[in-house]
């Protein structure tokens, strides 16, 4: 381990990720930062991930490996936190890379911010297919994206005005992008590792209500797209979505006056994916040309000729 005191702790949680740590750990590298610790959770791993991560300990100070079973990526993260000792967490999955200078530019800005207790970035999904990127995924998430719109699509970092709202209408936040600081991750008590999904979403919501939160528009992190990828039941998401906007929606209501509208717009287009899943095909149109006439936008014309059509 580094004897020196870290300016940064990398979260990462590791399961079964071998193919992907090298490119992980490569743009860590890439950041050119020394004043960095690297604490991997790894949960369990049986693909020659956990002895790999191991062998780098034994080679490098900076990485510190935590050997955990079956915690799940959010307490993962939460026993990484309790090991770390930088100011400054930053959280990164093991099968997601970030491109130069992340770090350098999210750190500046939070220096000369104390209030700022949470920064986070645009991304880009790739895959096999698309390994220069599909779609910068602001641009996916109607609301944000139209903010960035009202800001002349301004470059650099910049302060996110009614945050726990802006944060409430739309999860646009990749964990991957996150820097915050520690003592608010702890003041707020870390990932609720007992929801059902989402811990992330709440996690953000909670810093939100505790200190200021920037971002930036520009792309710091390729976020893999795989087959077999961790990803939550959408039942699970709808329960998830219900208990974190009973949370936090009367702290939203005090920025902004309909947000409520958007929770519920939320939880009918998870309905809509469920109903489609599942293969319920009428029931799905028929969901899908309600939340149309409930809340009618161009996406959901989308929705409603892919569920016809499908």
């Amino acid at each position: 381990m580094n004897t020196q005191q870290p300016e940064i702790s990398i979260i990462i949680p590791n399961y079964n990720c071998m193919a992907y740590l090298p490119d992980c750990i490569a743009g860590i590298d890439a950041q050119k930062m020394s004043n960095l610790e690297i604490v991997f959770v790894d949960d369990g791993s049986t693909d020659g991930s956990r002895d790999y991560l191991l062998k780098l300990q034994s080679q490098r100070s900076d990485i510190n490996v935590v050997l955990e079973q079956g915690a799940g990526p959010g307490k993962a993260r939460n026993i990484g936190v309790q090991v770390a000792q930088g100011k400054y967490l930053a959280f990164l999955d093991a099968d997601d890379t970030w491109l130069p200078g992340k770090l350098n530019d999210q750190l500046i800005y939070m220096e000369h911010n104390p209030d700022t207790v949470l920064t986070f970035t645009d991304y880009q999904h790739v895959s096999d297919e698309h390994p220069n990127g599909i779609v910068p995924c602001f641009s996916y998430w109607p609301e944000f994206k139209s903010l960035i719109e009202r800001s002349g699509h301004a470059t650099g970092y910049r302060q996110l005005n009614k945050a726990t709202a802006e944060l409430l209408k739309e999860n646009v936040v990749g964990t991957s992008t996150v820097m915050c600081r520690r003592d608010a991750f702890i003041a707020v008590n870390g990932f609720d590792s007992e929801l059902p999904s989402a811990s992330d979403w709440d996690l953000w919501l909670k810093l939100s209500k505790i200190g200021h939160v920037g971002f930036t528009n520009e792309i710091t992190m390729n976020y893999l797209m795989r087959s077999g990828s961790v990803s939550s039941n959408i039942g699970n998401r709808i329960q998830a979505m219900k208990i974190i906007a009973g949370r936090h929606l009367n702290d939203a209501k005090e920025q902004s006056a309909n947000i409520k509208k958007f929770i519920d717009e939320r939880l009918m287009d998870a309905r809509c994916e469920k109903l489609q899943a599942e293969k319920k095909r009428l029931a799905s149109i028929g969901a899908h040309l309600h939340a149309f006439l409930v809340y009618p936008n161009i996406r959901r014309v989308k929705a409603l000729l892919k569920s016809v059509v499908v």
